[in-house]
């Protein structure tokens, strides 16, 4: 009797993330994949084109959940407060990842009409309409969308790949909390 196969497009995705998640980037090659899914390597071809298009599903499902955070984090904010919540829960998102937050540092290297690419211009829009709805100048707008952007994914990489080994996570916080103070503006009580 043949063992019946109930693979799938999310499960080849699941299992490349688990992959990076525990063994980093580089560590995902479709061989790996198709050992730790128990099939031939030949066989990810019926779900996948190939390496460059799996990073690719993965970064936009890690976008696609960052963004329903997000969401779901701003329900019934406002103003600044929005963007200082934002910022705080996209940091918090990329580091509860690991290894996988890496995977956004790989959005460059993609078309925008690539499933990464999709998901990062749907993230990039839910922001500038909490920017939108904050009341900054409209033309101060995009240049704030690049640098908070630019800030937190800088300031999550920097964090991870341990530069400052002597801060605490108290300090590591507060820096932080700073940093978005000096983007954002101070909050009005």
């Amino acid at each position: 009797m043949t063992k019946k196969r109930t693979l799938d497009l999310d499960k080849v995705v699941n299992k490349a993330m688990e992959i990076i998640q525990s063994d980093g980037m580089k560590s995902l090659t479709l061989p790996r994949l198709a050992q730790a899914l128990d099939i031939r390597t030949q066989s990810l071809y019926n779900y996948i084109a190939n390496l460059d298009e799996l990073t690719s599903l993965i970064g936009a499902k890690l976008i696609d959940e960052m963004c329903q955070k997000v969401k779901d984090g701003l329900v019934g904010m406002s103003d600044k407060r929005a963007l200082y919540k934002f910022a705080i829960l996209a940091r918090q998102y990329l580091i509860s990842k690991g290894n996988l937050a890496l995977v956004f540092f790989a959005l460059h290297s993609f078309p925008e009409d690539s499933q990464f690419g999709i998901s990062a211009h749907k993230l990039v829009d839910l922001l500038d309409q909490v920017i939108a709805a904050s009341h900054f100048d409209k033309s101060a707008q995009t240049a704030l969308s690049q640098t908070l952007i630019s800030s937190v994914l800088g300031y999550v990489f920097i964090e991870t790949s341990n530069f400052y080994v002597e801060e605490t996570p108290e300090e590591i916080e507060s820096n932080y909390r700073q940093m978005l103070k000096r983007i954002i503006g101070p909050i009005e009580n």
